[in-house]
Formats: C-alpha cells, structure tokens, sequence
C-alpha cells in the first residue's frame, strides 16, 4: 500500500472532526493514524492551514486577533 491521497487524508480529518468532541485533543501521532499518513504530513497540513487563516485575518483586518 502507497502513500495515502489527498483525499484519503481529508476524509481522515473530517472524520476525526466528528467524532472529537469540544476540549477533546489528539497528537498529530494520533490523527496521522486516523488519516493513515505521517506526523510529518498532519504538521504541513497543519502549517499551511494555519499561513491560510492569517492571511485570510490580515486581508479582512482581524490581525488584530492574531497571537505575534
């Protein structure tokens, strides 16, 4: 079995965006499981997630909210 796809690893994280309740935390050990890839790949995904949102923050003037 290869390298998950994309799409294996979004249906992994919708998943698991279900099923974790509010206050519940996971590892990225833990999700990368779930979605059957690496930490290595929920950490980029996590990364770029999180470089989308604060551009998306300063575009619409919310940089305000943003931890420096």
């Amino acid at each position: 079995m290869g390298a998950p796809s994309s799409c294996e690893i979004d249906i992994g994280l919708a998943v698991l965006s279900v099923l974790i309740k509010p206050g519940m935390t996971m590892t990225r050990a833990d999700m990368a499981d779930v979605c059957g890839c690496t930490k290595y790949q929920i950490e980029t995904i996590e990364k770029n997630a999180l470089k989308r949102f604060e551009r998306l923050a300063r575009i619409k003037g919310l940089h305000n909210y943003l931890d420096e």
